[in-house]
């Protein structure tokens, strides 16, 4: 990291104002996830019916055009926990060690923690759910690709988010001038992209990436507002720590 960004960063300090922000997401999400969870639930046939239309009209598309499921079985390695996982962790590590040992505690110390904790608490809760729901697969399931694991909600599309777009969350933040858009865009784009090919394979129901979207969202905007409620009580005590006779 440059000297450049390493001032751009350190002069963006978290306040509690933008972990509130990210509170209200969260909470907007975590409904929206509630709503369509229940849905699935309680009213499966409903559910079913309306996932079975797009996820036909979907697979008639993938089947008339190959490189879309090309493509597609490209972003399920991208987007799968082995691969994002090292990329976020490599990341994060490269942020922790540019905190430096002046100031362990800087804006990018805080950038990683918020990476680990998206990425693997996203993982776990994914994983919860899916134990909870048991939703089976589509019937396309196998025809590209094979998942064995429960449909509901997607992982590849929860993990789009809480990878991906949390790497350009960070990327937007740390890095200076217009170049922070040049790699925040993409990184955003790809999280989505990812959770669109898993209906492109017929690995997933509609509904399903929209719940991973949906938990991938709250839970990545929930980490987000705990880390910058932690920076900011940690700057507090930084601050408290430095005047004269403490």
């Amino acid at each position: 990291m440059t000297d450049k960004a390493v001032a751009y960063a350190d002069s963006h300090e978290p306040t509690s104002g933008a972990a509130a922000r990210f509170g209200l997401v969260a909470f907007a999400l975590a409904l929206v996830l509630g709503a369509l969870t229940w849905l699935v639930v309680v009213c499966p046939d409903t559910v079913m019916d309306l996932d079975s239309r797009l996820d036909s009209s979907v697979h008639s598309m993938a089947v008339a055009n190959q490189w879309l499921v090309d493509v597609s079985l490209v972003l399920r390695i991208i987007g799968g926990v082995v691969f994002s996982g090292i990329v976020v962790a490599v990341v994060a590590i490269a942020l922790g060690a540019a905190g430096g040992s002046r100031r362990p505690f800087g804006p990018r110390t805080y950038a990683a923690t918020f990476l680990a904790l998206s990425a693997v608490g996203g993982v776990a809760v994914n994983t919860a759910t899916k134990l909870l729901v048991e939703r089976p697969r589509p019937p396309w399931n196998g025809l590209w690709t094979y998942e064995s694991t429960w449909s509901y909600p997607s992982g590849h599309a929860q993990g789009g988010i809480t990878m991906w777009v949390a790497l350009g969350v960070v990327a937007f933040i740390v890095i200076p001038g217009r170049l922070r858009w040049v790699v925040s865009v993409p990184l955003v784009i790809l999280g989505l992209a990812i959770g669109v090919s898993r209906t492109v394979l017929g690995v997933h129901w509609p509904s399903d990436v929209l719940g991973g979207w949906a938990m991938g969202g709250a839970w990545m905007a929930a980490s987000a507002a705990i880390v910058i409620l932690a920076a900011a009580a940690g700057s507090r005590r930084r601050s408290g720590s430095d005047e004269p006779g403490v």
